[in-house]
Parts: C-alpha cells; sequence; structure tokens
C-alpha cells in the first residue's frame, strides 16, 4: 500500500514537471496524451490524476504560485519587489499555453487564481511600499491592470510579429510606473 501511494506522488511530480516544461514552450497547450508520453507514463495515470487539462494547468499555476509565495513572504530577506514582479511578468509572457489555459477558465476561476496571485505578491509589495520603493498611491489590486497591459501587448492584433520582444521591451516602462523616481 504504502509503495502504491510513493509510487502515485512520484507520477504527478513527473506529470507537474514534464507539464511546467510543457507550459513555457510555444504557444499551444500540449495535449495530456503528449505530457504523459513525455514523463514515460500511460494516459490512464494521467487522466487518474488530472482528469482534463485545466485541472493540470491548475495544478501547475497553483504550485507557481507557491513557490512565488515562499520567496515573496520571505521575511529577514530583501525581496526586491521590482525584481519580483519582472520574474512574474516575464512568466506571463513565456507560458502562453498556461495563459490560454487559463482565459479558458470560468471568470470565477480566473479571479480565485488572481486573488492567489495577488495574495501572493502582497507581502513584498507593503514592505517595497513602506521603504518608499513603490508608490503610495497604488494598491496591490492594481496589479491586475499590470498583468492585462503585458496581456494586451502580447495579443493586440496591432504589435509587431514578434509580440513576446515587444511585451519584453515593454517590462522596463511598466516596472518604471510602479516605482518611486529619486529625484535627479
Amino acid at each position: 500500500m504504502r509503495s502504491r501511494r510513493t509510487d502515485a506522488r512520484r507520477n504527478r511530480q513527473a506529470i507537474l514537471r514534464v507539464a511546467d516544461a510543457a507550459f513555457a514552450q510555444g504557444t499551444e497547450v500540449v495535449p495530456l496524451a503528449e505530457i504523459a508520453r513525455r514523463a514515460g507514463l500511460g494516459r490512464a495515470t494521467v487522466y487518474r490524476h488530472f482528469p482534463d487539462r485545466q485541472a493540470l494547468g491548475a495544478a501547475v499555476a497553483a504550485q507557481q504560485i507557491g513557490m512565488l509565495r515562499s520567496v515573496a513572504d520571505a521575511d529577514g530577506e530583501e525581496v526586491d519587489f521590482r525584481c519580483l514582479m519582472h520574474l512574474v511578468l516575464a512568466d506571463q509572457i513565456a507560458r502562453r499555453p498556461l495563459v490560454q489555459l487559463f482565459r479558458e477558465l470560468s471568470s470565477r476561476d480566473q479571479r480565485r487564481y488572481v486573488d492567489s496571485l495577488i495574495g501572493a505578491l502582497t507581502p513584498a509589495f507593503r514592505r517595497a511600499q513602506a521603504d518608499g520603493q513603490i508608490r503610495a498611491d497604488l494598491e496591490p489590486a492594481d496589479l491586475v491592470l499590470v498583468f492585462e497591459m503585458v496581456e494586451a501587448a502580447l495579443t493586440s492584433p496591432f504589435s509587431e510579429a514578434d509580440r513576446g520582444a515587444a511585451a519584453e521591451r515593454l517590462l522596463p516602462a511598466i516596472l518604471d510606473g510602479l516605482c518611486v523616481r529619486s529625484a535627479s
């Protein structure tokens, strides 16, 4: 019985690891059958853990938010909010298949994940604000609009052919807008 649970945990971790890598490649969501092949597992094993691609995407997103939370909540360690936001936004640009899955969720489920992401960023946001690095007139909920600005740069029919490169060029300007400028 114990070895079965160990196998199940190991299989789940293998699926999540492969899916995480697949969500960081290309623009299309990789089918579950391909995830199973890449993980060296049968399709039934993948479907036993994740009944559909949204469930798999949700698990990968929850894992990513958990890692972000552990970095952002690091008490006693200086977490540079600008660097943290750059990491999150660069991830948004790179993980187009995961964003695509996210956009297929119901509005309620999308809101739940956005709230979780904002919750993970809030401690670092508040520390940066208290240190005078982030504008005092902003709230953590305003970060949703930042994510939407980047999303618009990635999906706009008016942007250049390489939308990812254009969005990456915009990141410093967006992040500059969040930060307090020192007098020069």
